[in-house]
């Protein structure tokens, strides 16, 4: 029996009935799975032990179920796994059973997949397989300590030596984008005057040394703006999930696909001040897959002066991380490739991460006048009064 564990999007897509059955008995286990609007539509299937994504024709919707075996057998064919071994899969997998998600870090995993594939998916030059197997090797966070990657995590599960894989096609890469296209109005250097003043510092939790920034924002502001500001600060891409937890209670954008019991608060409609005073801290979640933690602290609440214009940056240390390099352990790991030419991996390193970042990539540096870019990118709702 096969558990797909598909999201709100794809359940409301493929509707057949959803059971709560308790787990594969697949050699690989259950394979989560969701649904993605391009053009044409895609259903993405990523497996929970070893992250391996498949990408497939969503449509017909109605026979999805029937077809997932088949295109799992395909990717697993592509990665050099045993015939026998995928004999047996496919026949487990002749019963094929529709369930909830239960797995957050599943689902974090699947968001980046579906970001980085939208970008390739648009470019033209690369089909679903190929897209399966370029993404089966970037970099995990839920597989630090383990091999790091859902191809190697695969070979290690069943034992393979890799050498029959069919590899992506290296004429495809290029470089990835660097911010949303998503046009609110908002103009560069959109701010307000403000009454109260928050001064944060946050600290990307598990880098040393220590990545950090120094942000000032408007005590009014809604923690949907926070959240914004912290992503033009340390210059992450706003493309993954995100939550805030202040005390016991979480904060975000209510999600139709969250199977995990009572929903977050709306952070939308929820103010800094409200949650917060100076001497508190809370915490900051970006990409649940990756799990980049920042521990935030208010470290003072100042009345604005007229001349205060806030959301602003005023100081910070080192680099944000490349996006989708493994979470603080993958980061750490990069960085010793990077800064290793005798490493076996350090120029496909090299050339992974200067395709991220249009350029070399420098850890220790730091540029708070890229804040303001990063937030006309970012399109923060911020007007002048």
């Amino acid at each position: 029996m096969l558990i797909v564990r598909g999201t709100k999007k794809l359940r409301d897509r493929v509707k057949q009935r959803v059971e709560e059955s308790s787990a594969s008995t697949t050699v690989l286990g259950d394979w989560f799975a969701t649904a993605l609007f391009w053009k044409p539509q895609v259903a993405l299937l990523v497996n929970e032990r070893t992250f391996v994504p498949v990408f497939m024709p969503l449509a017909p919707a109605a026979t999805l179920l029937d077809r997932a075996p088949e295109a799992i057998a395909t990717i697993l064919r592509r990665h050099g796994v045993d015939e026998n071994f995928i004999a047996d899969e496919l026949e487990a997998m002749r019963d094929v059973r529709l369930a909830p998600t239960n797995n957050r870090s599943v689902l974090g995993v699947m968001n980046g997949f579906e970001a980085h594939g939208a970008w390739w998916f648009a470019t033209g030059r690369i089909d679903l397989e190929d897209l399966s197997m370029e993404l089966a090797h970037t970099p995990i966070g839920p597989l630090r300590g383990r091999t790091g990657f859902p191809d190697r995590e695969l070979a290690a599960v069943l034992g393979n030596d890799r050498s029959n894989v069919i590899p992506f096609p290296t004429s495809f890469r290029a470089t990835a984008p660097t911010g949303g296209d998503t046009d609110t109005g908002a103009g560069k250097g959109d701010r307000r005057r403000s009454a109260s003043v928050y001064q944060l510092k946050i600290t990307l939790k598990g880098t040393k040394p220590p990545v950090w920034r120094r942000v000032l924002v408007d005590g009014s502001a809604t923690l949907d703006q926070v959240h914004e500001v912290i992503q033009a600060a340390f210059g992450w891409w706003n493309y993954h999930l995100h939550e805030f937890e202040v005390g016991r209670t979480r904060y975000g954008v209510p999600d139709p696909d969250d199977d995990f019991g009572p929903p977050a608060r709306d952070e939308r409609r929820t103010r800094l001040d409200k949650v917060a005073k100076a001497g508190s801290s809370f915490l900051y979640t970006y990409d649940f897959g990756d799990n980049w933690e920042h521990q935030i602290k208010v470290e003072k609440v100042l009345d604005a002066s007229a001349d205060t214009l806030v959301p602003a940056c005023i100081d910070g240390r080192r680099a944000c991380p490349p996006e989708d390099c493994g979470g603080p352990w993958g980061y750490s790991d990069l960085l010793a490739i990077l800064a290793d030419p005798t490493h076996p991996e350090h120029a496909e390193r090299v050339e992974w991460v200067e395709g991220m970042r249009a350029g070399p990539f420098q850890p220790d540096a730091f540029d708070p006048a890229e804040f303001d870019d990063n937030l006309h990118s970012l399109h923060l709702a911020v007007f002048d009064d």
